[in-house]
């Protein structure tokens, strides 16, 4: 399902950053650790690779705006499976997101909305889905009954989300954003070492 009035500021884990910092300086690196505390088995010569292989640059650039969704969608259902997603989001699509915005999660509609007009850089898709996607599992971690203690902590993150328009260092280092990130770095590591 596609929202017509997309609310940037409503959005959890909003996407849009860039590999530089509001200061121009690099962001931390975070290795990639999360992704393989998580299962994300990055030495899978296997599955991660054959999901990844269009992801690669001289393949990404040769795909069809319809392939590169594709291969997002494919992306998307490695990760659910890898992390055990019970109600996994819908990935959406849409042509209308704002400039230099990658995509978001919505809780509302438990969707990923990717803006295909940013799908020229092929690492950052798979960021973004991967980060999105961690931002589903932060949120379906949140709201379990009863929650665990991560679950909490993810919902007072949700509660108290600072975005990124009001205070970009604050939005980068708050503990959903730093995690998000450090999960989706994993793959990104994995296609630039695959370049």
């Amino acid at each position: 399902m596609i929202r017509d009035n997309y609310n940037i500021e409503h959005d959890i884990g909003t996407d849009n950053r860039s590999d530089i910092g509001s200061r121009g300086e690099a962001k931390p690196d975070y290795g990639g650790d999360l992704a393989s505390n998580e299962g994300v088995d990055l030495n899978d010569t296997n599955q991660l690779d054959a999901v990844l292989d269009n992801f690669k640059e001289n393949n990404w650039s040769d795909l069809s705006l319809e392939e590169q969704k594709q291969s997002m969608t494919e992306l998307s259902d490695y990760v659910v499976a890898d992390i055990g997603l019970e109600n996994p989001p819908e990935v959406v699509f849409r042509n209308d997101m704002p400039d230099g915005s990658y995509g978001g999660y919505n809780p509302d509609t438990n969707t990923i909305e990717i803006n295909e007009n940013m799908l020229d850089d092929n690492v950052e898709a798979a960021d973004t889905i991967a980060h999105e996607m961690w931002h589903a599992y932060q949120q379906e971690e949140a709201t379990k009954i009863p929650p665990s203690e991560q679950g909490r902590e993810y919902q007072e993150g949700f509660d108290n989300y600072i975005s990124p328009e009001y205070d970009f260092e604050g939005y980068e280092n708050q503990p959903v954003e730093a995690e998000a990130r450090e999960y989706a770095q994993g793959f990104k590591d994995r296609l630039n070492k695959a370049a």
